[in-house]
């Protein structure tokens, strides 16, 4: 099984943008100006160890994998009361997850309208929209995620946020083991630039959260390992992309399961539901922000569009996960 996964790896590494020798004296941009790495694989078995070493923690793809529930052509929408911490404050809020599964197209990076178009991957994607009021203007922020559904890496992430200040985009495409981060924002010292992160084995983003401790191999009533974690990037800076060793223990009850992360930043507490597709329930942030699931529905929410719409699909039995 290792070596079917380890083959697709290598043709999605294959159909991937050619990367940048470190000779290369100055950047390179393709057609979205996100800079190309600047490394070099020179042999296979890089992206052999590199993708065994992405194993060994204990998020498994399978959870990605779930065809009958994946494969339905709705998405998991998710509405949850909200307490976010925005100027060193808690705001009451609300905040909603949405997770859907679409065709990704390597070459360009965004999704594409036809299934079937050679080299098309399938990936679940997770976008968190806050909309956090903050007085006299909000914080409006959307982070979205997006992960290979054969595997469970993570192939790129990308925010915008707008506030009263300004608006800022960041954006992070993986190449092998090396992400590239762009930056543009409208801060001083900060307003554009790029540069390329080496990703540790076992490394994952805070952001990617809400999906990963629902991908935890829970065949074990409890348990306990570690990986590296960077901090979130739901923010309107350029925060510094850096690598830090983090604890996962989780641990079932009677009517749920339990997920603790020990971070630097402090402790992170998950509530999901006992049985599969273990919803979040309840999210403690370390920074005193909290989230409650109020409203799960399954839905294709692209055609509920239309003024009222929300109401009548949060009224509708049929499109609703059991409370």
């Amino acid at each position: 099984m290792i070596f079917k996964e380890v083959f697709q790896l290598l043709i999605f590494n294959a159909q991937r943008p050619t990367l940048n020798p470190p000779s290369v004296a100055a950047a390179t941009y393709g057609a979205a100006g996100i800079q190309r790495p600047m490394f070099k694989v020179n042999a296979p078995a890089a992206i052999v160890f590199g993708f065994v070493t992405s194993l060994s923690a204990q998020f498994t793809p399978a959870f990605l994998q779930n065809d009958s529930y994946w494969g339905d052509g709705k998405a998991e929408f998710n509405f949850y009361d909200a307490k976010i911490v925005r100027e060193g404050q808690a705001r009451p809020c609300e905040v909603l997850h949405i997770l859907v599964r679409e065709p990704f197209d390597p070459k360009q990076w965004t999704k594409v309208d036809d299934w079937k178009r050679p080299g098309v991957l399938p990936v679940v994607k997770l976008n968190q929209i806050l909309h956090v009021p903050t007085g006299t203007y909000a914080y409006q922020q959307m982070h979205s995620s997006f992960w290979k559904i054969d595997n469970g890496l993570l192939l790129k992430w990308s925010l915008t946020s707008n506030d009263g200040s300004g608006n800022t985009f960041k954006e992070m495409r993986r190449f092998g083991e090396q992400l590239a981060f762009n930056w543009h924002t409208y801060w001083e010292g900060m307003a554009d630039g790029s540069e390329n992160i080496a990703l540790p084995a076992n490394g994952y983003f805070y952001d990617e959260l809400p999906l990963r401790v629902r991908t935890i191999d829970f065949s074990k009533p409890n348990g306990e390992f570690g990986i590296q974690l960077a901090p979130t990037m739901i923010n309107s800076k350029k925060e510094a992309i850096v690598f830090k060793p983090a604890k996962v223990s989780f641990a079932s009850r009677e009517e749920a399961i339990e997920v603790d992360l020990e971070h630097a930043g402090g402790k992170d507490h998950f509530v999901l539901d006992r049985e599969f597709p273990f919803l979040l329930r309840e999210w403690s942030a370390a920074d005193r922000s909290h989230l409650k699931l109020k409203r799960s529905l399954k839905i294709d929410y692209w055609n509920y569009n239309k003024p009222g719409d929300r109401e009548r699909a949060l009224k509708d039995p049929m499109l609703r996960h059991p409370d």
